[in-house]
């Protein structure tokens, strides 16, 4: 007797011939009807697997209710835990904007692999630790700090020493700005303050796991409500994280508005 998995003679088992015909009949069928690729059917079909604990993001998959490709671009983060999370990042970030999220917080899980447990907002303006320096010291600055080392100076501390003073600097100069801050009308950010956050962030977006440029910056509190340009709480940012903070904006107003109905 052939067993329902093994073949004799070069003859496939007819359930598994029945199996392949169904399978063509759905690219087919997908191909036709729905205008899909064959690969878009694969990657569907691979979808509804990974999806058969997480009935949220099956449901958005079966009805159409999100593009394959969103839903591409989040299984690799997604759990039972936070699908629910995911399906209302899909629903409210384009696909690129979508896609530095997944990116963003597959970096924090990375960051905090290894320390106790404590996790680092996305938007509190600290940086990942480097491993190797991407840049080159000029041939001064090296000399300089080679003579110092060999003097037994801690280079390393000097260094950290100098960053804190760059930072504290920069904080002061954020806390003189907002003391002389008057309520206005104008969305126009002062030049003054444009030029400490490009001293601040360079020229790109300040979410430390990002390197484009800033297109915008942000109000991190809503300028509706403020109606000044606080430098403590304004941030360039990259057009996928501008929409990003803004999605998470929407979502604290949801909650709030639902707390006080």
């Amino acid at each position: 007797m052939v067993s329902e998995s093994s073949s004799t003679r070069g003859v496939t088992h007819p359930r598994l011939l029945a199996f392949e015909a169904r399978l063509r009949s759905v690219f087919e069928f997908a191909f036709k009807l729905c205008g899909l690729s064959a690969e878009q059917v694969r990657l569907a079909l691979n979808l509804e697997r990974k999806f058969e604990d997480k009935p949220v993001l099956k449901r958005m998959l079966e009805n159409g209710e999100a593009s394959i490709n969103k839903l591409t671009r989040i299984v690799s983060i997604a759990t039972v835990e936070n699908e629910e999370e995911l399906a209302e990042k899909i629903k409210v970030l384009p696909k690129s904007a979508l896609e530095t999220w997944v990116r963003d917080e597959k970096a924090t899980v990375a960051e905090n692999e290894n320390k106790d447990g404590s996790q680092k907002l996305l938007f509190d303006g600290q940086g990942l630790p480097g491993q190797t320096l991407n840049f080159e010291l000029a041939d001064d600055i090296k000399k300089q700090l080679n003579e110092l080392n060999s003097k037994g100076i801690d280079v390393n501390k000097l260094l950290r020493k100098t960053l804190k003073q760059r930072r504290e600097k920069i904080a002061q100069e954020k806390d003189q700005i907002a003391q002389t801050i008057e309520p206005t009308q104008s969305r126009y950010i002062p030049e003054k303050i444009k030029k400490l956050l490009k001293e601040e962030h360079g020229e790109k977006c300040s979410i430390s796991t990002c390197l484009k440029p800033a297109e915008t910056i942000h109000h991190m509190q809503r300028f509706s409500l403020s109606r000044n340009h606080d430098p403590q709480f304004l941030s360039p940012l990259c057009e996928d994280h501008h929409i990003i903070a803004h999605s998470i904006d929407l979502k604290y107003r949801r909650i709030k508005n639902d707390s006080m109905s």
